[in-house]
């Protein structure tokens, strides 16, 4: 079978695999076909059980806080509400399609294939409903809610009673199978059973759909993909100018992310402003060392790791640079699938204001700091998505054909 590596854009052919094998790209080390056993009904139950412990999850409160006899719960819409009231409606929309809306439509959508799948039928739109679950896996976050609650949970107790609630415990569940699914149901097995790959075309130039991978005659650029309806092109159109343009909104919003507060907490003493370095220094102090590593991780190093890593890319596609092409290979695939959990800070303090709300004795505001903040992660996610890894390496091609 040929296919082409949706990384590097080497052609190369691979036998049929077998079960529990994969292939591997000779060129980037890439990931281009692995077969693994998969019951496609314990997948659907797997499935069935995410879409049903969401229901609580977003009904039922998630953690309580109390103080002497005043008690205060809060729901994930909670913080939908607390942001939109306090006038970020911006920061409230993206909230609630991360936290509530996207793992709720990821789910019904995996649904619809998997239970198409196990009557064995195949509409023609089943591919494209597939195609839509996988775009929006990376934006539907309850394990980044899970993370930013523990956060809370952790700081909430250090001075207050907390408690968590069966909402709280069912988000737990919900997304510990989210984040297992990948494994129990994996894309390749699934892209098999909606439509098995095409034969070799025999010597003819080839190109592979970068969603699907689905191996196609190179006449078929252009035009829709069989298996899952995306557009064909030899590389993303226009790929380098959109990049570049998130990358720089980015850096532009990046300081005042960094220089402005997250939060900031009224009390009968006054005001007092939360950062993020505020924020893990109160862990640290708290004993949460491990909390406070893990804010630092995610809310710092990953942001500056995706514009670094990203301006890198972009340069050397400029220089046609063969330095480290292999390591920015896989530094690209890193960032893709890491850059989501720079929300945990945005979602604490959309959990935090809800709960932390006692008349007279405390109440937690949303700082200047979050939106710009929650810009920078959800740009530099854009900037992933749009830049297209294969570039760097028809650069390099290009400069040795030069010299050649």
């Amino acid at each position: 079978m040929a296919i082409t590596c949706e990384h590097c854009g080497t052609e190369q052919h691979i036998g049929s695999l077998s079960e529990r094998t994969a292939a591997f790209c000779i060129r980037c080390g890439s990931l281009l076909d692995s077969v693994e056993p998969m019951d496609l009904t314990l997948g659907l139950a797997w499935t069935l059980a995410i879409f049903l412990l969401l229901f609580p999850a977003n009904l039922l409160p998630l953690m309580q806080a109390s103080i002497g006899t005043q008690s205060r719960v809060n729901y994930i819409s909670s913080g939908v509400s607390a942001l939109w009231s306090e006038h970020w409606p911006a920061l409230a929309i993206m909230f609630a399609a991360y936290a509530i809306a996207f793992p709720f439509l990821r789910a019904v959508l995996m649904l619809v294939v998997l239970t198409a799948i196990r009557i064995r039928r195949r509409p023609a739109w089943i591919g494209c409903v597939f195609r839509y679950a996988q775009a929006i896996e990376l934006w539907a976050m309850p394990d980044v809610l899970v993370l930013a609650g523990l956060v809370v949970y952790m700081r909430t107790s250090v001075e207050l009673q907390g408690e968590i609630m069966w909402g709280g415990w069912c988000l737990i569940a919900a997304a510990g199978l989210h984040m297992l699914s990948p494994w129990c149901l994996t894309p390749h097995r699934i892209w098999h059973a909606i439509m098995p790959d095409r034969s070799d075309p025999g010597g003819a130039p080839v190109i592979s759909c970068e969603k699907c991978n689905l191996t196609l005659p190179r006449s078929f650029l252009g035009r829709r993909c069989p298996r899952c309806w995306k557009r064909l092109f030899y590389r993303k159109p226009d790929a380098l100018h959109r990049t570049a343009a998130l990358v720089v909104a980015s850096y532009i919003l990046y300081f005042p992310a960094y220089y402005f507060a997250m939060s900031y907490t009224l009390q009968p003493g006054g005001m007092k402003w939360h950062s993020i370095i505020e924020g893990v220094r109160e862990l640290f102090d708290a004993g949460y060392w491990e909390l406070g590593i893990i804010i630092i991780i995610t809310s710092i190093l990953i942001p500056l790791l995706k514009l670094i890593g990203l301006s890198w890319m972009l340069m050397s596609v400029r220089n046609a640079s063969k330095r480290h092409l292999v390591f920015r290979t896989r530094l690209y695939h890193v960032i893709h699938r890491i850059g989501r959990w720079s929300n945990v800070d945005p979602f604490i303090v959309a959990l935090m204001a809800p709960l932390l709300s006692f008349p007279g004795v405390v109440a937690v505001h949303v700082g200047r700091a979050a939106l710009p903040f929650a810009l920078v992660v959800t740009l530099t996610m854009l900037a992933a998505r749009s830049f297209d890894s294969r570039l760097m390496w028809d650069a390099v091609q290009l400069k040795e054909n030069a010299h050649g």
